[in-house]
């Protein structure tokens, strides 16, 4: 990778992880009208200087191969709204392959959520819970390609799933039909087993997916 995009790419990943500060001091603190009126003539010059061109989707990268590229996983990884360091909607999840107690191929992710995405009390809202098995379990299916699209996805809320402290997903195939695979996952909050969650993943053609959606753009 060339120096000048690299540079970019980190400034990018570093202001992505100071809007999520904000995104975080919005929910935390009692905030003085003054500096509030302050932040956002910040925010509006910030919003000025981001405003420029569309960059190309993750997809867009490789005409010949657009999901199933490096160049598209990367752009993907950089992207997503749930791990996507370059995205400040993620918290983000961070991902790596594992293997289970039994040695099941597995993939891992780690999160700390703020209180940006607190929904019960002391809690990661239920559907942000949902939205970090949904991206590890799409990441597990990866250990049986072709990848897939989610049909269906089933999350059992067994405890709170703490704010503000390290959450630890597993993630790996339960079974291959051919067409459709089956993922499993649990979340833990240290040694508590607050959610584990089932979905049931799509092979699907994303060539034609992709000529079916430019085709709906185009009218």
């Amino acid at each position: 990778m060339a120096e000048g995009v690299r540079e970019a790419l980190d400034a990018a990943v570093a202001l992505a992880e100071d809007l999520r500060r904000v995104n975080a001091a919005l929910a935390l603190h009692e905030i003085a009208p003054e500096k509030l009126s302050d932040a956002m003539r910040l925010a509006h010059r910030l919003r000025e200087l981001l405003e420029g061109p569309r960059r190309a989707r993750w997809y867009d990268h490789d005409p010949v191969s657009p999901t199933a590229s490096p160049g598209a996983r990367s752009s993907y990884g950089d992207m997503s709204p749930v791990r996507g360091l370059r995205n400040p909607l993620a918290p983000p999840l961070r991902v790596e392959r594992g293997a289970r107690a039994d040695g099941t191929p597995c993939m891992i992710g780690r999160a700390t959520l703020s209180r940006a995405y607190e929904g019960p009390p002391h809690g990661v809202h239920g559907g942000y819970v949902a939205a970090l098995f949904d991206e590890l379990l799409g990441a597990a299916i990866g250990l049986a390609p072709p990848p897939g699209v989610t049909a269906t996805l089933e999350v059992r809320y067994r405890e709170v799933t703490p704010v503000e402290e390290e959450l630890r997903f597993e993630a790996w195939v339960s079974e291959d039909r051919g067409r459709r695979i089956v993922a499993r996952a649990t979340c833990h909050a240290k040694d508590v087993l607050t959610a584990d969650a089932k979905g049931m993943f799509v092979r699907v053609d994303f060539d034609e997916v992709r000529r079916r959606m430019a085709e709906r753009r185009a009218g």
